[in-house]
C-alpha cells in the first residue's frame, strides 16, 4: 500500500469512534438496560475496564506482526486455506453488520418521515453513494470520518447536557437491577458491545506509523467505553427501563425531549441528519474492510471495483429481515454470539498460536 493511502493517528481513532456510535445510535445502550435493568450503568463500567486489558493483550500480540493484520496472521498461522476460513468469518461478520444497521436504521427514518415509501428506496438511498464512496479509498473515507466524528460527539454531548434537566436519580435504583448474576456474570456477555475490537485486527497495514497502534487502540476503547456509559447513564435516568421498545430509536426519544426556548423546539431533525451521516460513514468503513479481504483472498489488482458487488450483496441481505423483531433477534442473540465468538475468542487464540509459533520458529 502506497503511503499516502495510509491513515495517521486521529484519523484512525476516528474511525474506530465512529463504530461505537453508530452502536449507541441504533439502540445499543437500551439493549444492555433491558438485559441488565437499572444496573446497566455498572455493567458498563465492567465490561469497559475488560475491553482496556484486553485491547492492552491484543496490543502485545501485535508487536511480532507490525505490518499484517488478522487475516495475514492467519495465513502465517495456517496457511492458505486458514486464511480463506478467517477471511470469510469476517467478511460474513462485516456483511451482516452493515445489512443488520442499514435496516434498521432505514425502517426507523421510514416509520418516522417517509411512512408511505417503500423500504427499498430508503435501502438504496444509502447504499447507492456508498458504493461509490468507497470506491474512492480508506483514505478518503478516514479523512471525511475524521471531520465528522466530531460533530456526532458533540451531537451526543449535548443530548446529554440538554435532557440533564429532566433526569430522574432514582431510576439508577435498585443498584444492581435485575440482580447480582445479571450484572456481573451474564451482563459479561455485554462486551460485545466493543465490537470496533473488529476493526482494529485490520488497523495495522492501514497506519502511516505502525508504532502507534497501542495508543490508538487504546484511546478509541477508552473514548468508546466514555460515550456508552453515557448513553446508558441518559436512558436510565430519562425513562422507565422496563417500557422500552425497540420499535423506535431510544435515542431519537431523547432528541425529540431537547427544545430550545419558543422559537427552536423539533430539533430532532437535525440529529436525524448528523445520524444519517454517521451511518454513511459506518457503511463506507464496512465495504472499503470488506473490499480489502477480498483483495487479499482474490489476489485482485483493483479491489476498489468489488464496491457495488458488495453494496448489491448487503442491500440484498437486508431485504432478508420481514420485519423490526427479526432484526433484533439476529443482532441481540446471533450477531451477539457470533461477535463473542469471533471476535473476542477465535481472533485471540489466532493471535496466541501465531505468537508462540513465532517464538519456537525464533528458539
Amino acid at each position: 500500500m502506497k503511503s499516502m493511502q495510509k491513515i495517521n493517528k486521529f484519523e484512525a481513532i476516528a474511525l474506530i469512534v465512529i463504530i461505537t456510535i453508530n452502536q449507541i445510535i441504533l439502540n445499543l445502550p437500551s439493549t444492555i438496560i433491558l438485559s441488565t435493568g437499572s444496573s446497566a450503568w455498572i455493567n458498563i463500567i465492567i465490561i469497559s475496564i475488560l475491553a482496556i486489558l484486553f485491547c492492552i493483550l491484543i496490543c502485545k500480540l501485535f508487536k511480532r506482526f507490525p505490518s499484517n493484520d488478522i487475516v495475514d496472521i492467519s495465513e502465517y498461522l495456517g496457511g492458505k486455506f486458514f486464511k480463506i476460513l478467517v477471511g470469510i468469518l469476517y467478511i460474513s461478520f462485516f456483511v451482516l453488520m452493515s445489512a443488520l444497521f442499514l435496516r434498521y436504521f432505514s425502517n426507523n427514518i421510514k416509520q418516522i418521515y417517509f411512512e408511505k415509501s417503500p423500504i427499498v428506496f430508503l435501502l438504496l438511498l444509502f447504499l447507492i453513494p456508498i458504493s461509490i464512496t468507497a470506491k474512492l479509498g480508506i483514505k478518503s473515507i478516514a479523512r471525511a470520518n475524521l471531520i465528522l466524528t466530531p460533530i456526532v460527539l458533540l451531537s451526543m454531548i449535548i443530548l446529554f447536557i440538554s435532557t440533564a434537566k429532566l433526569f430522574i436519580t432514582q431510576n439508577l435504583f435498585p443498584i444492581l437491577g435485575f440482580g447480582a448474576n445479571e450484572t456481573f456474570l451474564i451482563g459479561l456477555t455485554n462486551i460485545y458491545s466493543f465490537v470496533s475490537f473488529a476493526y482494529i485486527y485490520f488497523l495495522v497495514p492501514l497506519l502511516k506509523n505502525p508504532e502507534d497502534f497501542k495508543k490508538i487502540s487504546i484511546w478509541s476503547i477508552v473514548i468508546s467505553a466514555i460515550n456508552l456509559f453515557l448513553g446508558v447513564v441518559c436512558l436510565i435516568m430519562l425513562f422507565p427501563f422496563i417500557p422500552f421498545s425497540d420499535e423506535m430509536l431510544s435515542i431519537y426519544l431523547v432528541a425529540r425531549l431537547i427544545e430550545f426556548g419558543k422559537f427552536l423546539q423539533r430539533v430532532d431533525a437535525v440529529f436525524i441528519l448528523i445520524w444519517i451521516l454517521s451511518l454513511f460513514s459506518f457503511l463506507s468503513v464496512n465495504v472499503s474492510f470488506i473490499n480489502k479481504i477480498l483483495k487479499k483472498l482474490l489476489t485482485l489488482k483493483n479491489h476498489r471495483e468489488m464496491s457495488f458487488s458488495v453494496c448489491a450483496v448487503i442491500f440484498s441481505i437486508s431485504l432478508l429481515f420481514a420485519n423490526i423483531s427479526n432484526i433484533k433477534f439476529t443482532q441481540t442473540v446471533f450477531l451477539k454470539y457470533f461477535t463473542i465468538g469471533l471476535v473476542f475468542i477465535f481472533s485471540l487464540f489466532i493471535l496466541i498460536l501465531a505468537n508462540l509459533k513465532f517464538k519456537k520458529e525464533k528458539t
